[in-house]
């Protein structure tokens, strides 16, 4: 294993989400504006004898072993790697910790079983855009693996996620207040109480767009349109999310839904207003951290 890689897999927030319908596939359609939050797991993969994959968090389905089998049917090559994830990022969170861990596995492997790096260039690789090729092995891997290998810190996600449009970065630094939630929540059983009465973030979903595609993105738009078809079915399958809600708005912050939760996010004004949302709701008991956006 003298030929390594290692790359930084940054979480995701949903800052809108809606759900357009089931698919003949059983999946359904969304559209959502992902960004990546400056919270991450470290990603560490080298060539190998065999398929090894060493995780710091049990997980009940290793995705980043179904990211180097797809790769290696994808290349012709032995689907034989070594991969090393030092988790962060908690699991079934809303967060895709586990799908971005698979799409540094896509580029880090891809990268190394084309010849082309000394194990230097990790960083570099991480933020650098990449094929569409790949994007399209990311689709078979998990829904949420494409935008993470797109390697854009924000963009417009459609379809089951496949449909990757990276939108403009906002010019200056966003900061947002992620409460880490000490509970999982699996994403089919969000879906499985999800009904279509629960509509109604589609516009927020526009709306979010056209701002940032017009760099007009500023802290109150966000807060006014991060809306999320999935909090009033994440909530029927998680009664302490609306606890947590509760919890906030007494205080005076308002929380949302990333994902299929059950991870909650607040916005702040700033990087000084965001340790402060922190610190009010540490003080409430719960486990709330600032993070910078759209890195």
């Amino acid at each position: 294993m003298s030929k390594s890689i290692s790359l930084t897999a940054h979480a995701k927030l949903n800052l809108a989400l809606a759900v357009l319908g089931k698919r003949d596939d059983g999946y359904h359609d969304l559209r959502s504006v992902f960004a990546t939050v400056a919270l991450s797991d470290d990603v560490r993969v080298a060539k190998h004898r065999r398929l090894e994959v060493r995780n710091t968090v049990r997980v009940d389905d290793e995705i980043a072993a179904h990211a180097v089998s797809a790769l290696a049917r994808a290349r012709g090559h032995a689907p034989h790697a070594f991969v090393r994830i030092r988790k962060r990022i908690p699991v079934a969170a809303g967060l895709g910790g586990g799908s971005s861990d698979a799409a540094a596995v896509l580029r880090g492997l891809d990268e190394l079983w084309r010849g082309e790096d000394d194990g230097s260039r990790g960083d570099d690789l991480a933020r650098a855009g990449i094929s569409g090729e790949l994007v399209k092995i990311a689709a078979s891997v998990g829904s949420d693996v494409p935008f993470f290998a797109s390697a854009a810190p924000v963009a417009l996600v459609s379809g089951r996620g496949e449909h990757v449009k990276p939108l403009r970065n906002p010019t200056g630094p966003l900061f947002a207040v992620v409460l880490r939630a000490t509970l999982r929540l699996a994403t089919k059983d969000v879906f499985a109480a999800y009904s279509a009465e629960d509509r109604g973030a589609a516009a927020h979903v526009d709306a979010m767009e056209a701002a940032f595609e017009r760099g007009a993105v500023t802290p109150d738009l966000l807060r006014v349109h991060a809306a999320n078809d999935l909090l009033a079915a994440a909530t029927r399958r998680c009664e302490a999310i609306a606890a947590w809600q509760a919890t906030a708005a007494s205080r005076g912050v308002a929380l949302y839904l990333t994902g299929s939760g059950p991870t909650l996010f607040a916005i702040a004004d700033d990087r000084p207003d965001a340790l402060r949302i922190a610190r009010i709701l540490r003080r409430a008991g719960l486990r709330a951290h600032a993070h910078q956006l759209f890195v």
